[in-house]
C-alpha cells in the first residue's frame, strides 16, 4: 500500500511540474525556429511563436516585420529568417 501511495505521489509531483509554464499549441515540427528563434520568443523576453501565427497570416507579412525590426536594430541579423519563415507557414 505504501508503495502504490509514494507512486501515486511521484506521478501527481511529476504532472504538476509542468503546471504554469507556457505552452506552444502549434505542432507543427519547426527545427529552425527552436534553434534560432525559440530561446529569445519563449514570451517572457519576445512573444511566442503562437502570437506570432496569430498577428501575421502570412510569411509576407512575417517577414516585412521582421525587416522593419532588424532594421530598427530590435532584432539580430543574420539569421535564416527566410528559412523560418516557409518553416511556419507550410
Amino acid at each position: 500500500m505504501k508503495k502504490t501511495a509514494l507512486l501515486g505521489l511521484a506521478l501527481i509531483s511529476i504532472a504538476a511540474a509542468g503546471c504554469g509554464q507556457k505552452q506552444e499549441t502549434s505542432t507543427q515540427a519547426t527545427p529552425e525556429w527552436n534553434a534560432n528563434c525559440a530561446r529569445c520568443h519563449n514570451g517572457n523576453m519576445a512573444v511566442t511563436k503562437d502570437t506570432i501565427l496569430a498577428k501575421y497570416k502570412d510569411k509576407t507579412q512575417l517577414l516585412n516585420a521582421v525587416k522593419e525590426l532588424v532594421s530598427a536594430g530590435k532584432m539580430p541579423p543574420n539569421l535564416p529568417y527566410g528559412k523560418v519563415a516557409d518553416e511556419l507557414y507550410k
